[in-house]
């Protein structure tokens, strides 16, 4: 008898448990619509396609997000969603002697032992599957229910015991909100607590230092997503108020770099896959569907969050910052010294720079040209690398794998060969609106192919006129190059912009750069979409094959050039400008004379330090995130800086 009552006590303690996370569905919301149920249909039936194969074609991350499209269209049948949780289980780290990888998840179907793949997998599970529970547990037959209440109970372990450091900013939220909603969904107030200490750390982080992985086309959408969940889906409210000015503090940030007529994130890139042209996640999948451009969402987790930055929008000042003429941004985005962004906005054009290097995926030099004529068209951007990968297609192209006969010795595990890298190099610029100098040095990495290293300005091919020094010239056939005249100068006008790259040093020996014409066109590789006005061609300086690099260069752009005249006026005041080189000793300061006063950096190349910086308008002492010398960025987050 006294076997009876235990039995019959579990068997209501567990019927209480499986109706406690059902009612988790948030009472009045109500799951978006499709912006076109066709074709998620037929996403769906190619990824259940591909999840039927043997292997499945499909990441096992992707299971989750199919999951919540299918039972929101009820695509499967009851055994159909048993049979794909349960292959979906045989894919964690089981056994406890794996240590802080217990309970993760592999990245693919063929890895075996320890050996997950990427640790982050188990995050970007629980982010995509976690809605499943929220929103359609009611749709689970029993025997679901129970295999996926098992995966998050053992994905708990570990989410909770990934060390992710805080720097990692997409992963590190993602790991909040997937703490936090577990332990609301599971009613585990010690994994509520959990996520809650590492949302105050990270709060006080961005309070004193900003956003290290600033203005991602990438990154910051997957930022978003998770701080848009945490705002829509968790009840507490201390949570859900801080997370409203987490949103304020990074939409104040995306806003003031924003290009709305081009549709991309403008200023320099902590993480930027698309080297040529800067769209992403970010703008295609939430920024550009909330601007009122087309939503190509096809899958249910990004219409979610879409939906939630739609109920939120833009706030007035948001919106005027974005539209603002002549803004100039200067954010810090990290704790080390040194570690701060500028970017000047102009009508059609905006110039920006990093004065020091975040990953060899970075952008930290580039300008955005964009009109009604032409809105959307490559970037202008700064490239040092050493696989003749002048414009990033190395992944695209499937390079890794025809080269891997090239790949070191003790290549590290997350060196990432077959992507698309760059080097890291020693960073210094100093800009003064819409001009900079800046200064590079670096040396051959584990990513590099060749000997010898390449300094990379990728251009669009849609300028009305290009220049070098005093001679017009005219683009390149397809194949063929032309050397930069004696000056080193390299003057374009698109209608009224005009533009100038002046060589002020560099390690060759006054070597020349030259203008290719490669017959390059973009297309996109991540997110499916067309770019029109897609040519490009590149300024490159080949430095000497001893593996080392280094390259001081004045960048200049002006607007209202309207006349031949004008553009002479500005073409005679670069190549006028005095230049000042001094190397000694390892130490190269470089400088130019403009016309507002001395802009240019002093550095020691060999240990590594700035040394001085000439601006004639010199930053602040003490910032966070500024636009035109106030300060935005404290007033939002100074409450959660710990003192």
């Amino acid at each position: 008898m006294k076997t009876i009552v235990t039995v019959i006590v579990v068997i209501l303690s567990i019927a209480g448990f499986v109706l406690r996370v059902a009612a988790q569905e948030p009472e009045g919301y109500k799951v978006p619509a499709m912006p076109n149920p066709a074709a998620r249909k037929a996403v769906l039936e190619k990824e259940w396609a591909a999840m039927q194969a043997n292997p499945p074609q499909i990441g096992v991350r992707d299971c989750f997000m199919f999951l919540a499209d299918a039972l929101d269209t009820r695509f499967l049948k009851d055994e159909q969603v048993e049979w794909l949780l349960k292959k979906v289980q045989t894919r964690m780290i089981t056994d406890p002697a794996a240590g802080r990888i217990y309970g993760n998840i592999f990245w693919g179907w063929q890895e075996r032992g320890f050996d997950v793949g990427d640790g982050n997998n188990v995050q970007f599970c629980v982010q995509y599957g976690i809605l499943v529970k929220l929103l359609f547990n009611d749709r689970l037959s029993k025997a679901a229910v129970k295999t996926l209440d098992e995966i998050f109970m053992l994905a708990g372990n570990g989410v909770l015991n990934q060390e992710v450091r805080i720097s990692y900013t997409n992963i590190y939220l993602m790991k909040i909100w997937n703490l936090l909603a577990l332990g609301q969904v599971y009613h585990r107030p010690a994994m509520l607590e959990s996520g809650r200490k590492l949302f105050d750390t990270w709060l006080n982080h961005v309070a004193q230092y900003g956003n290290r992985e600033y203005d991602s086309p990438t990154y910051s959408g997957v930022d978003m997503e998770s701080l848009l969940l945490m705002h829509t889906f968790l009840k507490d409210n201390d949570i859900k108020t801080k997370t409203a000015d987490a949103l304020n503090f990074l939409m104040t940030d995306l806003s003031a770099h924003y290009n709305k007529r081009a549709g991309i994130l403008g200023g320099a890139h902590s993480r930027d896959y698309n080297r040529v042209f800067s769209r992403d996640l970010l703008e295609e999948k939430y920024i550009n569907p909330l601007l009122g451009g087309q939503n190509n969402n096809v899958h249910l987790f990004n219409q979610i969050c879409l939906s939630a930055l739609q109920k939120l929008g833009l706030s007035a000042s948001q919106k005027e910052l974005m539209n603002r003429k002549n803004r100039f941004i200067v954010q810090r985005w990290d704790s080390l010294a040194n570690t701060y962004a500028c970017d000047f906005v102009g009508n059609k054009v905006s110039i920006a720079s990093s004065n020091q290097t975040y990953s060899p995926d970075d952008k930290p030099f580039v300008v955005y040209l964009s009109s009604e004529r032409i809105p959307a068209m490559p970037n202008i951007a700064y490239v040092l690398e050493g696989r003749d990968d002048h414009y990033g297609t190395w992944a695209a192209t499937g390079m890794g794998e025809k080269m891997k006969s090239r790949m070191p010795a003790n290549y590290p595990a997350n060196g990432g060969w077959n992507k698309t890298r760059h080097l890291m190099p020693f960073l210094q610029s100093a800009q003064n609106k819409a001009e900079f100098v800046l200064l590079a040095a670096g040396e051959k990495d584990h990513n590099c192919t060749n000997d010898y290293l390449n300094s990379t300005i990728i251009l669009p091919n849609v300028f009305d006129e290009i220049w070098m020094g005093n001679k017009k010239i005219n683009v390149p056939d397809a194949g063929k190059g032309i050397e930069l005249d004696t000056s080193r100068t390299f003057f374009a006008r698109f209608e009224d912009v005009a533009i100038s790259f002046r060589l002020i040093w560099d390690d060759t020996g006054e070597g020349r750069a030259s203008l290719y014409n490669d017959g390059f066109n973009y297309q996109s590789s991540r997110e499916q979409f067309q770019l029109k006005h897609n040519k490009t061609m590149r300024l490159t300086l080949r430095h000497s094959n001893n593996g080392k690099a280094a390259i001081a260069m004045w960048w200049k752009v002006e607007e209202g050039i309207k006349t031949a005249a004008d553009f002479l006026k500005f073409r005679k005041k670069v190549l006028s400008a005095p230049l000042i080189v001094n190397v000694q000793n390892g130490v190269v300061e470089v400088a130019v004379v403009t016309a507002n006063g001395k802009l240019g950096v002093k550095a020691d190349l060999s240990s590594k330090k700035r040394l001085a910086y000439y601006n004639p308008s010199p930053l602040p002492a003490s910032f966070l995130f500024q636009v035109d010398g106030v300060e935005i960025g404290r007033p939002i987050m100074q409450k959660y800086k710990v003192k």
